[in-house]
């Protein structure tokens, strides 16, 4: 049973609006008229519009104090395609019915959001299942949630609103990519050591500028000191079979709109290579760079998935070139480099082997044509192969292969599932509650 982990536990100020505006003005009318004459009908009227606007005062105030909503999702992820349940309780703490209570969701990018209408008895607790398929990448936001009612004679209207939201991200679909070739990586000109991958003889390569992502252990404090700015070692390995996946993400070459442009399909391959590496016991590691620079140093294991794919997840166009992503992070010199671009400027060919002076390089071409972009990549695959740079073209189908089988075989992974339900109720859990 999963545990309930309140994260609000602060009372949202309710807001109460009287939708009987002419009320007031009759009660004192009805008072002033009592005073002046004594007739008893005023008196009558007095306490008939005074006695309706103290109920629905006291009613709203009661309900205000004692009614409760709260929701909760048992995933902090989840793939694309796949349906994500979401429990929703509303609780009636006093002795007083609610006639209605309209429950308002105001998730900015949730296709459907939850509005529904019910009603809820004294000390009842009423339970509904939403489920909620994302069919696109991303992070999404549940909440925030605003509930409305009002008391029976609807003289006022009670609104209780609750900002706080439950995260959770969905990450990219993925193709199996198996029949791929990816050249193994190793230092240039040392046939030995490309034979002995997996002995990593590390050696200090002298400093370079502080990127996001760097390990604290590696910075340089004295000449950091000296330059008024963190420096840390840069480290060289004889001989690595890392993967390096740089994705292109220049918003000027990009094509297509929506679910269905190249930069959705740079993003799939990327998550796609990223999984096959690993599994196959690759370190991996990503750049790319949209409105901030994403470098993630390779590494293996479940926590480097996530974190890669979380990154693919909430990517998005950032304003530099290929050519530029080359000289944001730092040389890398040993391993394999995989770029993934749909560009057709093939300036970016030229500054490759200087950023990546070892090891061997594999590109994949987004074909641009597919997704209306009158320019095809000619230049570029001709300049590869005069290069023997190895390549393949990535046609605009491998897209929707991806997206189609999305929603394929979430019923085989409930061990995946139950192993993030438990890592929410580790302490992860997104619950929001308005009390």
């Amino acid at each position: 049973m999963s545990r309930w982990h309140p994260r609000n536990t602060t009372r949202p100020k309710p807001e109460r609006q009287l939708n009987a505006k002419p009320l007031p003005f009759l009660v004192i009318l009805f008072a002033a008229l009592y005073a002046l004459t004594g007739y008893r009908g005023w008196l009558v009227f007095l306490i008939g519009f005074g006695g309706a606007w103290l109920l629905g005062a006291v009613w709203t105030f009661i309900i205000a104090r004692d009614l409760s909503i709260v929701r909760k999702i048992d995933l902090a992820w989840a793939h694309v395609g796949e349906s994500v349940p979401e429990q929703l309780l509303i609780t009636n703490k006093s002795r007083l019915s609610v006639v209605w209570i309209e429950i308002i969701d105001e998730s900015g990018r949730l296709a459907e959001p939850v509005r529904l209408v019910t009603d809820i008895e004294p000390h009842i607790t009423r339970r509904r299942t939403l489920n909620h398929a994302f069919k696109q990448r991303g992070v999404y936001r549940l909440g925030p949630t605003r509930i409305r009612t009002s008391d029976p004679l609807g003289i006022y209207t009670l609104t209780m609103r609750d900002s706080h939201v439950s995260t959770i991200l969905v990450t990219p679909p993925q193709l199996p990519l198996a029949q791929l070739p990816i050249p193994p990586g190793g230092q240039a000109d040392n046939k030995q050591h490309t034979r002995q991958m997996l002995a990593q003889q590390v050696s200090a390569e002298g400093v370079r500028d502080y990127v996001p992502g760097d390990s604290l252990r590696r910075i340089q404090w004295h000449t950091s000191a000296h330059r008024d700015t963190l420096m840390v070692r840069q480290l060289e390995a004889a001989a690595s079979e890392d993967w390096w996946v740089f994705a292109d993400l220049d918003s000027s070459v990009q094509s297509g709109s929506g679910l269905y442009s190249t930069l959705e399909l740079v993003i799939v391959l990327a998550a796609s290579l990223v999984t096959r590496g690993l599994k196959e016991h690759h370190r991996v590691g990503l750049t790319l760079a949209g409105p901030k620079l994403v470098w993630m140093e390779p590494r293996s294991g479940p926590a480097q998935r996530w974190n890669l794919l979380c990154a693919l997840a909430a990517a998005t166009p950032g304003d530099r070139s290929l050519s530029n992503l080359f000289t944001l992070g730092r040389s890398v010199r040993t391993g394999s480099l995989i770029i993934i671009t749909p560009t057709c400027d093939p300036f970016w060919v030229a500054s490759l082997r200087g950023s990546f002076p070892g090891g061997s390089v594999k590109v994949l071409l987004v074909n641009p044509t597919e997704f209306g972009q009158p320019i095809d990549q000619r230049r570029i695959s001709a300049l590869l192969s005069k290069r023997r740079i190895p390549y393949s073209i990535m046609p605009r189908r491998l897209l929707e292969e991806a997206y189609s089988s999305s929603g394929r075989g979430t019923r085989k992974r409930s061990g995946e599932i139950e192993a993030r339900k438990r890592f929410m109720d580790q302490g992860g859990s997104n619950w929001q509650s308005i009390d």
